[in-house]
């Protein structure tokens, strides 16, 4: 193994790879997010005034989604580093973020369990309840199902939106 990036932070919880190869980096106790390159050289993107950055999701046209907790809010950072917050769903923690093709961006939040969908304008509303205590994973599948993983009790939930297909249900597996 090789070592690309030593942080300063002492928790690292989140990497996600843009397709140039180009890794950010979500981090705790100081909630930043670095921006690493190919050759192990990293900047700081943005500093939180939360305390954890646990969950990153990259946009096609280089916008990077940051969660934050406790006290949860999502932030909309550019190329430049410029932030602003993006949405406030009013829950403790948004654990994951992924964006669908349409542009709508999904965050799965803790301590109520709930999976919010936040429009391109950033308005967003609650999409679908876990029933469990923290929605901790997010995915979607090739078919454009949203995939949900939870805690207490862990279950991983499919959503079939009806922007993404024609029939909507929930399964448990």
């Amino acid at each position: 193994s090789e070592l690309v990036y030593e942080t300063p932070s002492p928790f690292l919880w989140t990497v996600v790879p843009a397709p140039d190869g180009t890794l950010y980096v979500g981090t705790g106790n100081d909630g930043r997010v670095f921006k690493v390159d190919l050759q192990g050289r990293a900047a700081q993107l943005f500093d939180a005034a939360e305390l954890e950055i646990h969950a990153i999701a990259l946009a096609p046209d280089g916008t990077v989604f940051a969660g934050s907790s406790p006290d949860g809010k999502i932030y909309r950072i550019d190329r430049n580093g410029t932030a602003h917050t993006f949405f406030e769903p009013g829950e403790k923690y948004i654990w994951a973020l992924a964006l669908d093709p349409k542009g709508n961006l999904y965050a799965a939040t803790g301590e109520k369990g709930v999976v919010y969908r936040i429009g391109p304008d950033g308005t967003g509303a609650p999409f679908y309840s876990t029933k469990a205590t923290h929605a901790t994973a997010l995915a979607f599948d090739a078919a454009g199902n949203l995939i949900v993983g939870t805690e207490s009790p862990g279950r991983r939930s499919e959503e079939h939106t009806s922007e993404l297909q024609s029939r909507f249900g929930i399964s448990y597996a």
